[in-house]
């Protein structure tokens, strides 16, 4: 399975992409761990603030009904009982103010999953006072019972207290903790207090459940604030120092000791009830001064640090996220400069192999010359090295393929230079051996001989043909041209006389139009070419049509085959060979004539395109532009027959118009204005094998000798001696069949003068001898002299130079 390609954006992308990412995440762990402790810090001061607000003044109207319960249970039926109902009824108004904010979304939205427990214990245990109460009221709970009750409500208070210090710094944490303690240790106090006062009040002896209640309490409280004197730092311990060494705390302390000292149930407390209610106030209030200036300093601490949190935050937040956004934007920056750079690099590849390198070979083609310093300048590309290197080893690539290129195209260049000189010297020996057949037809002593002559001179025609056809692939121009216009019916018939099955050819056009003589040399081979591929690739049995005719477009010639056709794959590639000037290969040597074809049709404009026909064979339709077509009206006068003498070029000045005109004229498939060589003798004489001397006789007009010019005397049959063959039909006909003349089907009125100038009636003629169209060969070749001569005394320099060196 191929892997699938990615673009260099991508690639980029993804390089830049992970570091960038992680770099992200970074920052995101970084943000996160001081967002949560910016977080942590105002769900923090919004749980002291709600629930500081509404639970201070409920342990104080707590504390105070456990005394008033105690104190009622210790004195029962003496004490009045107004005091203790009014106290819960305060109580009552502080625990509803305690539970609205427990409950409201703001607080419960800020606690952590403990400290939610911790307020379920403490609301719960706020939930069992009216329990406590009834039972008090009822006589059924003891005074330490009750007492014990109140406290459980205090200490889930100081259980939950202690949860809401979290602080991530050390220093503060403890100190905020040990400052909870002593809190603590204010509380216990308050209830060492209440527990001697009720025992004060009921006589002043203390049980043993109270005394060991109240030993317990007051180890409590000095370990809570022994531990706080010692962990304290001197700005956060320095009240509380202060309050241990006053008398306030001495005092206190002395008359703990005196009840710790009393034995318990035994006698009575040696206190005086007033100094103990002094001198537990006077150190309940020195511990709650002491907490309230120490707690500020506190406060302050922990401000200090949520305002370093903020600050780190928005260094980390703030600070961070400019610097990731300023890499992200360095990595883009970066990665689209490489991008940039490799794409520049990609299209000037792209340039090379898509534009520049074949519009070179497409100059170097036309044979032009190529400057490669100035085709192939080095590439620029790039501020990063890698990039660079490889820009200049791209350089390096295609001068060196510019250079293989210009060299490739010299050697062709030198090549087609070998096969045209090659095809030159053939076609000039091919000219002399037409002429020499020539000379040899004129000499032939007999009509067999001569019309052996006659298939040697066709055979030498067609391998003038193909040596024009390697001129033209070598991209000359062939020896052959017309100053003036042709017949196009000429210029069919001329190019059917080049192949070798041209008796199977039919050509059922009228048109009397005409080709421009520079392009009917190059016409007559292109017709050849698709006659011959038509003729060749149907059954021998099949003849093939020639029409042609004035179109909207143009001048279309049409060759019908009755062939096998072909595929639509190979019908569309030769199509489009046929459209676009094709590229020789030799590789495909077996299609020159396809190229020749290509490049005769791309030299003059021509369209042709191959299409089935109802046969299933193939129409091919050459569709000709106007500026090679001269109309009819417009040729008079100026038309040159096929037959008579033709003007010569520059590579074949004197020998051209002589081949052509033997060519075309002792093949017997062309006309011309002095005589018409008739198509029905073409056949007769591949059919029948007729001597060229009896091609003439059947189609020469009566009176086609040249003026001046005696006909020479008969050396053959006598021309009304013998009787006519058996197998020959007769003259005017073509197996029985009626020849079509021309106007014939006119009214008389209307008829215009005979084309063949007279000598040539609606019956065909009489019979002519051999000895006639000797005559009127004799007078030809006598204009085709007196024509050469003219053209040899009008040359130019460069004309006899060049036919020099043909």
């Amino acid at each position: 399975m191929r892997s699938r390609k990615r673009s260099i954006r991508f690639t980029l992308f993804g390089l830049l992409t992970i570091p960038l990412v992680s770099l992200v995440a970074l920052w995101g762990f970084a943000v996160q761990g001081t967002a949560s402790d910016a977080i942590q810090k105002r769900n923090l001061d919004t749980i002291n603030r709600l629930y500081g607000d509404a639970a201070t003044p409920m342990l104080i109207q707590v504390a105070q009904e456990r005394l008033n319960s105690v104190t009622w249970l210790s004195n029962r039926g003496l004490a009045p009982r107004a005091p203790l109902d009014a106290q819960r009824r305060q109580t009552d108004a502080t625990v509803a103010q305690l539970i609205k904010a427990s409950r409201s979304s703001s607080f419960r939205g800020t606690l952590t999953a403990p400290m939610k427990q911790r307020l379920g214990v403490l609301l719960d245990k706020i939930d069992q006072l009216s329990a406590i109460r009834a039972a008090i009221d009822s006589g059924v709970m003891t005074k330490l019972t009750a007492f014990n009750a109140y406290n459980d409500i205090l200490d889930a208070h100081f259980q939950f207290t202690y949860l809401m210090v979290v602080v991530k710094d050390p220093t503060i944490y403890q100190q905020a903790y040990y400052l909870v303690g002593l809190s603590r240790a204010q509380e216990l106090a308050g209830r060492e207090a209440t527990l001697v006062a009720s025992d004060l009040i009921a006589g002043g002896q203390m049980s043993v459940g109270d005394h060991a209640a109240f030993n317990k309490l007051v180890i409590e409280q000095r370990y809570l604030e022994n531990e706080g004197n010692t962990q304290f730092i001197p700005q956060v311990g320095a009240p509380f120092k202060q309050l241990l060494a006053s008398t306030t705390y001495r005092d206190f302390k002395a008359m703990e000791d005196r009840v710790m000292a009393s034995p318990a149930g035994r006698s009575r407390l040696r206190i005086n009830p007033t100094a103990w209610q002094s001198a537990s106030q006077a150190f309940i209030g020195g511990l709650d001064h002491a907490v309230g200036e120490s707690r500020p300093i506190l406060a302050g601490k922990s401000k200090r640090l949520g305002d370093s949190i903020l600050l780190r935050l928005a260094l980390v937040g703030g600070v961070g996220l400019v610097a990731v956004l300023l890499s992200a934007y360095l990595m883009l920056r970066f990665g689209r400069r490489m991008s940039r750079e490799l794409i520049g690099l990609q299209g000037a590849a792209r340039d090379l192999a898509d534009q520049r390198l074949p519009d070179i070979v497409s100059r170097l083609r036309r044979g032009d010359d190529v400057n490669v310093a100035h085709e192939a300048p080095p590439l620029a590309i790039g501020k990063t090295a890698e990039i660079s290197n490889v820009a200049e080893a791209f350089s390096t690539v295609q001068r060196t393929a510019i250079e293989a290129a210009v060299g490739q195209a010299e050697l062709r260049k030198s090549v087609n230079q070998v096969f045209l000189n090659l095809a030159r010297r053939n076609q000039a020996l091919l000219h002399r051996q037409l002429a020499m057949l020539d000379t040899l037809e004129r000499k032939a002593p007999d009509s067999e001989a001569l019309e052996d002559l006659f298939r040697l001179d066709h055979l030498t025609t067609r391998m003038r043909r193909h040596a024009e056809g390697l001129i033209i692939l070598s991209g000359a121009v062939p020896g052959r041209g017309w100053r003036k216009p042709v017949g196009v019916l000429d210029v069919l018939r001329g190019a059917i006389g080049e192949i070798e099955d041209y008796a199977r050819v039919e050509v059922i056009s009228t048109a009397e139009e005409a080709i421009v003589g520079s392009a009917v040399a190059d016409l007559i081979h292109l017709i050849a070419e698709l006659v011959e591929n038509a003729v060749s690739f149907s059954p021998p049995n099949t003849p093939v049509e020639v029409d042609a005719g004035l179109v909207g477009n143009g001048f279309v010639v049409e060759i019908q085959d009755r062939g096998l056709g072909m595929s639509e794959e190979k019908l569309a590639a030769v199509n489009e060979q046929l459209a676009h000037l094709p590229e020789f290969d030799l590789a495909d040597s077996d299609q020159l004539g396809l190229f020749v074809v290509g490049n005769l049709a791309d030299r003059h404009g021509i369209k042709i395109s191959l299409w089935p026909n109802a046969y299933g064979g193939l129409t091919t339709v050459v569709l000709l532009p106007h500026s090679i077509v001269v109309s009819a009206g417009e040729t008079a006068g100026d038309e040159v027959p096929m037959g008579m003498p033709i003007e010569s070029d520059r590579n074949a000045h004197s020998v051209e118009g002589l081949d052509e005109a033997r060519e075309h004229s002792t093949a017997g498939v062309v006309e011309t204005e002095g005589s018409v060589f008739d198509a029905e003798a073409v056949q007769a004489h591949g059919r029948h094998r007729l001597s060229r001397a009896e091609i003439f006789a059947k189609s020469a007009p009566a009176d086609a000798r040249s003026p001046g010019r005696p006909a020479e005397p008969a050396t053959g049959r006598d021309e009304t001696a013998g009787p006519a063959r058996a197998d020959v039909p007769a003259a005017g006909t073509h197996a029985g069949m009626p020849r079509r003349i021309r106007q014939a089907s006119l009214a008389p009125q209307l008829r215009g003068p005979s084309p063949s100038g007279g000598g040539r009636t609606a019956t065909g003629g009489g019979a002519r001898t051999p000895q006639r169209a000797r005559s009127v060969m004799a007078s030809m070749q006598s204009g085709r002299r007196r024509g050469r001569a003219e053209d040899a005394s009008d040359a130019t320099p460069a004309d006899t130079n060049l036919d020099q060196g043909e």
